[in-house]
């Protein structure tokens, strides 16, 4: 699993410089995760955690962009009438395309995006910090989880070359995150997130200013 996170990280981190030469920007963001399981389960209800990490964005005069972001993020579900939970930790690593509303140069983005979202499982803990996973010869959850991320937010400029990047998203895992056979669990969570980018730019001559979005 380390191979693929770092993998994952190398593809983030390439991309990046492959259109350094363009309109991108990078910046560390934290949110709040509401999380819950779909499948064979009862009794359950959303339970909060936290995210935290980082992202970069791109984005052309066209409109369009991308956004990576490489997050740590407290997924799982309350259990047993709310008197448990499993916490679920995982590394995450959304790729999404991004379209932005509005014209460039505007004090305030509106966006919409769309994308794939891979989870790298790290850790399964109950309300008391016990391990729930087993050990590493008998796992009870799968170490991987596929899933596609949407939502909404806006970029609002707070300075030169400073933005605000907030965010409202829901995720859905798509494949079965139990190796009991008896079940099948599936993640899904809402998302509220705040970033602040710092951009790379490039020089735009037409405007003959460094252009940020």
């Amino acid at each position: 699993m380390k191979k693929i996170i770092l993998l994952s990280t190398a593809v983030l981190f390439f991309a990046a410089q492959a259109i350094a030469q363009e309109n991108i920007s990078i910046g560390p963001m934290v949110g709040v995760s509401i999380s819950n399981f779909r499948g064979d389960i009862a009794n359950n209800d959303w339970k909060p955690g936290a995210t935290v990490g980082g992202f970069f964005n791109y984005s052309a005069e066209s409109g369009f962009g991308f956004t990576g972001n490489l997050l740590y993020t407290q997924l799982g579900a309350k259990t047993n009438n709310k008197s448990n939970e499993i916490n679920m930790n995982y590394i995450q690593v959304p790729l999404l395309l991004t379209y932005y509303l509005g014209e460039r140069g505007n004090s305030v983005r509106p966006k919409l995006f769309i994308g794939p979202n891979l989870n790298f499982l790290v850790g399964v803990k109950d309300v008391d910090g016990n391990n729930l996973n087993g050990d590493a010869n008998n796992r009870v959850y799968n170490g991987f989880d596929l899933g596609a991320t949407l939502g909404a937010g806006l970029n609002v400029r707070v300075g030169q070359k400073l933005w605000l990047n907030t965010d409202v998203r829901y995720g859905l895992g798509f494949l079965d995150i139990s190796k009991i056979d008896s079940r099948v669990w599936k993640n899904q969570n809402w998302g509220i997130n705040l970033g602040l980018s710092f951009p790379f730019g490039t020089y735009n001559s037409r405007s003959g200013s460094l252009e940020t979005r």
